[in-house]
């Protein structure tokens, strides 16, 4: 079976959950990266034999390990490492949301310090490929024909200006709430592509100043055009006719939350 540089060999289990020790040892495994990201598990039959366990247990681990987005099952092929950071992360920061009662403006206003702090960064470190990308997404938007082009597009642009950070923990925290607010913004327009249009269009300055800040590697103007196009996206979506109270609760982020956090 394969293992990475000093792994541990897989060892028999003791009996009591066993599915559940198994679990933890193959979580532990792909978390200290001696099954990578992309490496294939060992058959559920080499499995059983090594922890002295049956297939159905392995099964078992096996559909936990995929729920918790470290395996990809695919049928026909076998298990393989995904190890899905930003899912991992949307898992997390969705039920702590959600537990806590976090409402639509504390979501927002999170996302508003990540992005200045990302803008910061991409304009000291990304490269012309990475500007280039924003860019790309800006035309994007700019010739969507649908709302889900449009929805597409900026988040194409968002996940971008977290990528160009070259900071993997910005950039799925940013990548997660950004996603969040696309959402509501969609939510609340009712998918309206004149709404979409007309809301997208009033930032579209916003979007072109920022990037060309962060491509001369101004950084000061960088963060400064991140913090005006999040604080006037906040306000336009605020101003949206259906963006009631309501709809920026606790209650409605929570169910808002439940289907997002749903999509692949």
């Amino acid at each position: 079976m394969k293992a990475g540089v000093n792994a541990k060999p897989f060892l028999p289990v003791e009996r009591g959950n066993a599915a559940g020790r198994v679990l933890d040892d193959l979580q532990g495994r792909i978390l200290r990266a001696e099954l990578a990201r992309g490496d294939k598990l060992p058959t559920e039959k080499q499995l059983a034999e090594a922890y002295a366990v049956s297939g159905a247990t392995i099964r078992e681990a096996t559909r936990a390990l995929a729920a918790m987005h470290l395996v990809e099952v695919r049928h026909g092929s076998g298990a393989y490492v995904t190890a899905d950071s930003a899912q991992l992360l949307a898992m997390s920061l969705n039920s702590l949301i959600q537990i806590e009662r976090i409402s639509v403006p504390d979501v927002l206003g999170v996302l508003g310090v990540l992005n200045a702090h990302a803008a910061e960064l991409a304009a000291a470190r990304a490269d012309s490929q990475e500007v280039d990308a924003m860019q790309a997404a800006l035309d994007r938007i700019a010739s969507a024909a649908e709302p889900a082009d449009v929805a597409a597009g900026l988040s194409d642009f968002l996940d971008h200006l977290g990528l160009a950070s070259r900071n993997p923990l910005l950039a799925a925290l940013c990548k997660f709430l950004a996603g969040l607010q696309i959402a509501l913004a969609h939510e609340i327009s009712k998918g309206s592509m004149k709404q979409w249009r007309e809301t997208t269009g009033k930032l579209a300055a916003d979007r072109q100043q920022l990037v060309n800040a962060i491509r001369a590697h101004d950084v000061q103007a960088a963060q400064q055009h991140a913090r005006t196009y999040h604080q006037r996206s906040v306000e336009i979506i605020s101003a949206l006719p259906d963006a009631s109270a309501a709809r920026l609760s606790a209650e409605a982020l929570g169910n808002l939350m439940g289907s997002f956090a749903r999509q692949p």
